[in-house]
């Protein structure tokens, strides 16, 4: 259905034609995230502020249209595609710090603006914001939010939602409302955890309030390298069991390690098998304690070397290896299926062992690495995408881990959300009534399906 042109041109000047968007060429640039999926959309709306999104919902509620809410684009799971057309509401223009009060540690922004631009205006008044996904440079807070995004600092500080202390949103009716910390009432539920995670199906968010904490004092950095891949998970485990809760517990596999040596040439001792990438933060008491009894618990798991450092600049050199392994997987294959699962750390063998198991059933590279720590774990199933069978069997591997995580009490998604990409998946995860519940959410907050139809729950 197209948009009739006199309502669209009505609509245009009333909001001004620069905020919307309806060449093709334009529609295109919206159409896709970084999953498989693409979906044109109708019509594209560059909101500048919360007042444009309230005009674009109501337009949207009269003609009759479907409204994804998109943020930078960067989610995994197809979240931001329009999978229905109709319009897409992008908050990327509405990027600015709203409030900052440093001596209650919390800041008030706009959905739009990015993670790093958070991190570094806590940093400057000496506040740490510690949520890290990945892709942190350019992903923005609202698309976090929407995802409950994690990142390499899950393990100790939590995601995304431990950080949400409030948010406004506009609901389906086209009306604001408020929740939280930014709720004038006291007397009300707060709407805040279920908003967060809920992947833009329940409402549009134009404001967010953050909780900052302390900035650490120091940091260490250390690399384990170990003979085998369970020695590696083991460390893990022993790890937590001795009360040290480092700030990063990152694990690579045999595959990844020789992907990065093929790719940036840099040599691994002999005999690895596995790598842990730990950070320790703190006072400098407990940085330089932590990085002890850690270093007493790998060397007591057979680790084959370990290099640690507390001087910055050093440890920019450990993190090499971690940052250079999209790039290398990239040369492995031009297909990759990239899930990113969660297990309990005590499953995190088992499960690292079965992902090597359906690699070989399947007659697939598996890789595998990720946030050890919480057992999260991204696995990337590698394939041909011009070989059609190939291409069948890397899903049907996807789905046999799947099935696995669930066996071993974890989840299909440990920090990319649902969106269109697992919805599918999600009678693997959840019994009939559980997804009932999650229809009935809906239908409450949205009765007409307007916000982000199609994602996480079933047909």
């Amino acid at each position: 259905m197209l948009f009739h042109s006199k309502p669209l041109k009505i609509f245009q000047r009333s909001l001004g034609r620069h905020k919307v968007l309806t060449s093709q060429e334009d529609l295109l640039t919206y159409s896709y995230d970084v999953s498989f999926n693409r979906s044109m959309p109708q019509v594209v709306v560059l909101a500048e502020s919360t007042e444009d999104i309230l005009t674009a919902v109501n337009f949207a509620i009269d003609e009759g249209y479907k409204i994804t809410p998109r943020g930078a684009g960067t989610g995994m799971s197809g979240g931001a595609i329009p999978l229905k057309g109709g319009m897409v509401i992008s908050t990327e223009r509405m990027n600015h710090i709203l409030d900052f009060n440093v001596h209650e540690k919390y800041m008030v922004v706009e959905p739009g603006i990015t993670t790093a631009q958070v991190q570094d205006e806590a940093t400057a008044q000496g506040l740490f914001y510690p949520p890290d996904p990945s892709s942190y440079k350019v992903s923005s807070i609202g698309g976090n939010v929407a995802e409950n995004a994690g990142g390499l600092r899950c393990v100790k500080y939590g995601t995304t939602k431990h950080y949400v202390l409030g948010l406004e949103f506009v609901t389906s009716r086209g009306e604001i409302c408020c929740t939280g910390s930014l709720n004038q009432r006291s007397d009300t539920y707060d709407l805040t955890p279920l908003l967060v995670g809920s992947e833009g199906t329940l409402g549009i968010i134009t404001r967010i309030a953050l909780k900052l904490i302390e900035a650490p004092a120091g940091r260490g950095t250390m690399q384990a390298f170990f003979p085998s891949l369970e020695l590696a998970g083991n460390s893990v485990l022993e790890i937590m069991a001795a009360g040290i809760v480092p700030s990063v517990c990152e694990l690579m596999d045999k595959s990844v390690l020789d992907a990065i040596t093929a790719y940036t040439g840099t040599p691994l001792p002999p005999k690895t098998e596995a790598l842990l990438l730990i950070e320790v933060d703190g006072s400098g008491e407990e940085v330089k304690t932590g990085m002890e009894e850690i270093e007493s618990l790998c060397r007591n798991r057979q680790a084959v070397e370990i290099q640690s450092t507390e001087d910055p600049v050093e440890a920019e050199k450990l993190w090499t290896l971690r940052r250079s392994i999209s790039p290398s997987l990239a040369r492995l294959a031009r297909g990759k299926i990239n899930e990113d699962v969660s297990v309990p750390r005590s499953k995190l063998p088992e499960l690292l062992k079965q992902a090597n198991r359906i690699g070989k059933r399947y007659g697939l590279m598996i890789p595998c690495f990720g946030h050890a720590g919480d057992g999260n774990i991204h696995v990337n199933v590698m394939y041909n995408p011009d070989d059609t069978l190939e291409k069948k069997r890397a899903f049907q591997a996807v789905e046999e881990v799947f099935r696995e995580v669930v066996r071993l009490e974890g989840s299909i998604s440990g920090e990319h959300g649902i969106g269109t990409v697992k919805r599918d998946y999600m009678r693997l995860q959840m019994a009939s009534g559980e997804l009932d519940t999650l229809r009935r959410i809906k239908e409450a907050f949205d009765p007409e399906n307007l916000f982000n139809p199609g994602k996480i729950i079933p047909d």
